[in-house]
């Protein structure tokens, strides 16, 4: 029997045991072998039922799993049922807080590691490594503003479409970061399969229908009851223009729920970290399909001549 505890943590009062075979059966805590006398056999009050982890699972979804759980104390087994380890609870949170922090560096755009001391960069290393992303997301933000710029026409036409363009994007981007931070959640921690990817699309449909018809319900009470009516060109309507608004808000909302799914996914498929996707790219994506549904559709409906400069 051995007695396993954590490194610089408090005592893990718990240990492993091990039949004739060499295989694992069980566990036995400090508390119980002290109440026990010393001839006892220590099979007599083992907890043979105790949660064990393979030894070829991720450390990502173990380790979630046991912040999770509050798991202080996880034996490590192989396929045959054989003792290769124990994992502590400190261990697996530093684990888990390690992993954050690399996440968190990806999502704000930061290449290189960044599982290091802020003061431990220089000035020209810290530039060196937030640059990449800042400067090609910022070349890739010109497309944005080239849709911008071809609808220009329609925004001299009808001026309360720009008021409202602020507020398709930015929900956009909230939504989009939302779907993609969970699927991402889910499929580093290891809780589903790449073969159930279908599944979490079709789950991401029906939610981003739902929040479509929320929003849509929204932005039209909204530019009904608070726009000026005398800011309407001859021939439109405020409800008009709110339906219009309305529908391309929800169009937005289920495309960038959809994206945002669909980005991670795709990252696992060629053996990416879908983190990567969860932070300034997917915005982008997001930014600039929005307002191309959101110039289509409102153009359309509204009966607006786009004239291209």
């Amino acid at each position: 029997m051995r007695l396993f505890a954590a490194n610089g943590a408090r005592p893990v009062t718990m240990a492993c045991i091990r039949d004739a075979e060499g295989l694992f059966a069980g566990v036995v805590s400090l508390h119980d072998c002290l109440r026990r006398k010393p001839d006892d056999p220590v099979g007599a009050f083992a907890r043979a039922d105790a949660k064990v982890a393979l030894a070829e699972r991720s450390a990502e979804s173990v380790s979630h799993e046991m912040v999770e759980g509050s798991i202080d104390f996880l034996p490590v087994v192989d396929r045959q049922n054989r003792l290769v380890g124990v994992i502590d609870g400190a261990r697996a949170s530093r684990f888990v807080v390690d992993a954050l922090q690399e996440d968190a560096g990806v999502f704000v755009g930061l290449s290189g590691a960044v599982n290091d001391d802020y003061f431990e960069h220089s000035v020209w290393s810290d530039f060196r490594r937030r640059f990449p992303w800042v400067l090609g997301l910022a070349i890739a933000g010109l497309a944005a503003g080239y849709v911008v710029h071809i609808y220009e026409s329609a925004l001299d036409a009808l001026v309360i479409l720009a008021l409202y363009m602020p507020m398709v994007a930015d929900t956009g981007g909230n939504v989009g970061t939302q779907s993609a931070s969970l699927v991402t959640r889910v499929l580093t921690t290891g809780s589903i399969k790449w073969a159930e990817a279908g599944a979490i699309m079709w789950r991401e449909v029906r939610v981003s229908l739902l929040m479509a018809a929320m929003l849509f319900a929204f932005a039209f009470l909204k530019v009904v009851l608070i726009s000026n009516a005398a800011d309407v060109p001859e021939g439109l309507t405020l409800e008009g223009i709110g339906l219009a608004i309305a529908v391309a808000l929800a169009a937005q909302v289920v495309s960038a729920t959809l994206i945002g799914a669909l980005l991670p996914l795709g990252a696992i498929a060629v053996k990416q970290d879908p983190a990567v996707v969860s932070g300034p790219a997917l915005t982008t994506i997001v930014d600039l399909t929005g307002l191309l549904l959101y110039f289509t559709i409102t153009t359309m409906m509204l009966g607006i001549v786009v004239v291209h400069q």
